[in-house]
């Protein structure tokens, strides 16, 4: 009997591995929607716990969603990739947020690459994590008037 248990006991072992590695999000070097893409927040700023990744697709719309815990500093890791979106992927800002508020929202856009499209990138936040969800569908664009 004792030798039965012996031999299940790697089994289980081996298993939950298996379990632990499937179930454990990748983070990625870009955020790929068709032919758009856009460098992923940990590709500017280093690793982060990403702890869930989603794709849905609806029609031709498609969704990712990254879910980003145990954050130091949620405002910082922001401020940093805002600042990288508009200046170097021509994202503009469509929705007014404030970092140094606790949680918050924000949004910023841009035209994807194929024509009558866009790409809208909403990050939700709070005192550490944040979530990214990029969307590229049929639409337009109104910027934020900021006079």
């Amino acid at each position: 009997m004792k030798k039965k248990y012996l031999f299940i006991i790697p089994i289980i072992i081996i298993v939950l591995i298996i379990l632990i590695i499937v179930n454990n999000p990748k983070d990625e070097e870009y955020y790929v929607l068709k032919d758009d893409k856009i460098k992923s927040i940990t590709s500017l700023l280093g690793e982060r716990k990403l702890t869930r990744k989603t794709k849905k697709k609806y029609n031709d719309t498609i969704i990712k969603t990254y879910k980003y815990k145990k954050i130091k500093s949620p405002s910082i890791d922001l401020s940093k990739y805002i600042i990288y979106l508009e200046n170097e992927s021509n994202f503009m800002t469509t929705k007014e947020y404030n970092l140094n508020n606790e949680k918050g929202t924000l949004q910023l856009s841009r035209y994807s690459t194929e024509k009558s499209y866009i790409i809208l990138i909403d990050i939700s936040y709070n005192k550490n994590s944040y979530t990214i969800k990029i969307t590229r569908g049929k639409g337009k664009i109104t910027p934020l008037n900021n006079s």
